[in-house]
């Protein structure tokens, strides 16, 4: 049960994080949410798979699926907090 919780809150934070709130306009909401997250997905996506092609490499042994969901998550989540960065603090 606890392997499948950690996964369920990180992919929680990781929506809230994503989501790109316009006050009073729900539809510009989910369009620019959702837009948000095709072009940022792929790039978590694609480098969490070189991580555990990385580890795999290293240690010799895959993740668990369970792992895999965490490394991903931890791995967009950092990724949504660098392009808040660039979002709220363009110069």
């Amino acid at each position: 049960m606890r392997q499948i919780i950690g996964p369920a809150i990180l992919a929680l934070i990781y929506l809230l994080a994503a989501c790109r709130y316009y006050p009073g306009q729900p539809l510009e909401t989910l369009i620019a949410t959702g837009s948000h997250l095709v072009r940022s997905l792929p790039v978590a996506i694609a480098t969490a798979y070189l991580v555990v092609l990385i580890m795999r490499k290293v240690s010799g042994a895959t993740p668990a699926w369970p792992g895999r969901a965490k490394i991903f998550l931890v791995i967009a989540l950092s990724f949504e907090f660098l392009y808040a960065l660039h979002h709220y603090y363009r110069v």
